[in-house]
């Protein structure tokens, strides 16, 4: 082998070294892991208890139409009570808002899956992954993400308590 062809072949290795590499960083394998509880719900973002005791109906997207009631005197679901709080559930994350106002958008960024944290000081969704903001109904503020979040309505029952999400 002549040293052209070798010093060709070790640049195009190092190259093919250096894409994997680049293409590897925006992976989802590299998306942080929200902490999970045992029903699927999942921690951070204000959290919530280990169970779904509270919850009645479909919060998961694979399983049809988001239409769920959670029962806001339910541990699970008390953070809710709380402006500025934030809990995840099933494929939904709801957040009450420093202005009291209950809110409800799909939990996965649109750029690459990742869980998006509520950031109530700053009025908006967080994708901590790869830096993509949300407004309160879902709307991107800044990318990569290019989708807006899907946004679910609320419907709060004060004499029962409870938060419905459809």
């Amino acid at each position: 082998m002549e040293r052209k062809e070798f010093l060709s072949l070790v640049g195009v290795s190092v190259g093919a070294i250096i894409l994997q590499s680049c293409l590897s960083g925006c992976s989802n394998s590299s998306d942080p892991t929200p902490t999970n509880n045992n029903n699927g719900n999942t921690g951070g973002t204000g959290g919530t208890g280990g169970t779904t005791t509270g919850l009645t109906g479909n919060n998961t997207i694979s399983k049809g139409a988001i239409n769920f009631t959670l029962d806001l005197t339910s541990t699970s679901f008390a953070d809710l009570k709380t402006d500025g709080k934030a809990i995840v559930t099933g494929d939904v994350i709801v957040a009450r808002t420093k202005a009291g106002n209950y809110i409800a958008v799909a939990k996965a960024c649109t750029h690459q899956g990742t869980t998006v944290d509520f950031q109530a000081d700053n009025n908006r969704f967080n994708c901590s992954n790869h830096g993509s903001n949300f407004d309160l109904t879902g709307k991107v503020i800044n990318g990569p993400a290019a989708s807006p979040l899907t946004q679910f309505s609320t419907s709060f029952d004060s004499a029962k308590n409870t938060l419905k999400v459809s």
